[in-house]
C-alpha cells in the first residue's frame, strides 16, 4: 500500500504534467500556486516536514485526494492541505476554524502555518 507522500507525489506529477493543461483555470491555479511558491520558498524552507508523519499526526489512516491544485487529507478534526506544484501544506483546525502551527496550536501567523514538504531523499 502506498504512503501518504507516494500519493501526493503521484498527484503532482499528474496535475503538473496533464491536468494544468487541461483547462484555463487549471492553467491559471498552477502558476498562482508557483508564484507563491516562489515568493514563499524561503520562508517555507525553514519548516521542513515529512508528508508522511502530518499525515499520521493529524488525520492518521486518511487516504487523501487531489482537488484542485491540492491534495487534501481530511478527518473531523483536521484537513490538511498540499500544494502540489509549491510542495507546500497547511494543517487546517475545523473547530478552531484556523490554521495550526507545526505542534497543531491555531495561529494566525502566516510564517508558522506554511510547511515546505521534504522530497523522498529528504526523508
Amino acid at each position: 500500500m502506498a504512503d501518504s507522500k507516494s500519493r501526493y507525489s503521484d498527484a503532482a506529477k499528474v496535475y503538473g504534467k496533464i491536468t494544468r493543461h487541461g483547462s484555463m483555470l487549471e492553467a491559471i491555479r498552477y502558476y498562482k500556486s508557483k508564484l507563491r511558491e516562489a515568493k514563499h520558498n524561503e520562508m517555507w524552507k525553514k519548516h521542513l516536514v515529512n508528508l508522511n508523519e502530518i499525515v499520521d499526526k493529524f488525520t492518521h489512516g486518511v487516504k487523501g485526494k487531489a482537488q484542485g491544485v491540492k491534495f487534501v487529507f481530511k478527518n473531523e478534526n483536521y484537513i490538511i492541505k498540499a500544494d502540489m506544484p509549491g510542495g507546500y501544506l497547511r494543517v487546517f483546525d475545523k473547530k478552531a476554524k484556523m490554521y495550526t502551527d507545526i505542534m497543531g496550536k491555531p495561529s494566525r501567523n502566516q510564517d508558522e502555518t506554511h510547511f515546505k514538504i521534504k522530497k523522498r531523499k529528504e526523508m
